[in-house]
């Protein structure tokens, strides 16, 4: 029920890609235990949106549209404005997920993410050669392929109601929001009032505007900035 959530992610985050150092591997039960937390193999809400199998919620999925538009005409900023401090997604040229992080650093938006023993997925990355695979010699794409694939959870027997593994979750069922753990683009853990702190305080230097957005969804609210098409705030 948050407005803060912008989807569901299908896929587990097995490596973070944002750190200025390049990537690393990631496991987030291992991330929640160092941190003494009640549960580690609990859901959670992350700033990461993917794009490996995901769920994306249409009102935010509008915002976007909308916000790249804004950022692709540069009608107020530069193509190369850094819009998020100290992350590698801002020397991404070619993805649109460098300007959903923009929206959801701003905003300070979540996706939730499965939480599985060894990775279990509802999605899974193949690494097929395209736009950003390339077609690379057999040794070297098998490892790169090794980093990216995760199992499956395996789907229902036709008649049988044998468990996939789809409730194996703290106590059986989805925590409530407030006891999800959550992290922020770099795979820290954070609180939700500290992401939104991060997103308000972002703005108020890129804009000048002290006034707080009212309207959700709305972008050129958030930007403090006046609709060309309709001429308004």
């Amino acid at each position: 029920m948050s407005p803060q959530l912008f989807g569901i992610s299908l896929y587990q985050q097995k490596h973070l890609e944002l750190r200025l150092e390049g990537r690393h591997p990631f496991n987030a039960r291992s991330t929640f235990a160092s941190i003494g937390s009640d549960d580690p193999s609990a859901p959670y809400l992350s700033q990461i949106p993917c794009s490996w199998g995901a769920v994306y919620f249409p009102e935010h999925w509008r915002e976007f549209h909308a916000y790249l538009s804004f950022r692709l005409s540069e009608y107020a900023w530069d193509a190369d404005q850094v819009v998020v401090p100290g992350v590698r997604s801002n020397k991404w040229m070619r993805s649109w997920k460098k300007y959903f992080i923009e929206l959801a650093y701003l905003r300070g938006y979540v996706m939730l993410y499965p939480n599985y023993a060894d990775y279990v997925s509802l999605s899974t990355n193949h690494l097929e050669v395209g736009a950003h695979v390339k077609d690379v010699p057999i040794e070297t794409y098998l490892r790169k392929k090794r980093l990216f694939l995760l199992p499956l959870m395996p789907l229902p027997e036709p008649f049988h109601s044998e468990a996939t593994g789809l409730l194996e979750l703290p106590r059986g069922q989805l925590p409530e929001w407030s006891d999800l753990p959550t992290l922020d683009l770099l795979g820290l853990v954070a609180s939700e009032e500290i992401l939104r702190e991060r997103g308000r305080v972002r703005r108020t230097e890129l804009t000048d505007c002290l006034d707080p957005p009212v309207t959700p969804y709305d972008v050129w609210d958030l930007l403090c900035l006046r609709d060309p098409l309709l001429g308004l705030r």
